[in-house]
């Protein structure tokens, strides 16, 4: 398995909140070209997206991160809908308030 990070805008930061989402995909090996072209031109200033893992059979582990909650769910929902893709989970979502994402930085901070 390989990771691949398909660059998309920064979200402003920091945010209010955040939403970590991890989800899983199945993709025909024939249309993971066609799945990697479709995966880069989603370039919106709501959501990044990293391809975790890879395998050659076409399964995907993907990593969103979003200040809106709404972002990853569309995502979600238009990943389900390319060619090629059998089928895509979501696995993984945790939520970090302002508040908490001001204790992770400061705790960061303290550590340098």
């Amino acid at each position: 398995m390989t990771s691949k990070l398909i660059p998309l805008q920064d979200i402003t930061y920091p945010p209010q909140q955040l939403h970590v989402a991890s989800m899983v995909a199945h993709v025909r090996p024939a249309h993971l070209v066609m799945f990697h072209d479709w995966l880069s031109k989603q370039l919106n200033e709501n959501i990044q997206v990293e391809i975790h893992a890879e395998s050659e059979q076409g399964k995907i582990v993907i990593v969103t991160e979003s200040s809106a909650e709404k972002a990853i769910v569309d995502f979600l929902d238009d990943l389900r809908e390319q060619p090629g893709v059998l089928n895509a989970a979501l696995v993984y979502h945790e939520y970090l308030s302002a508040e908490d994402l001001r204790d992770e930085i400061t705790t960061e901070e303290e550590l340098l």
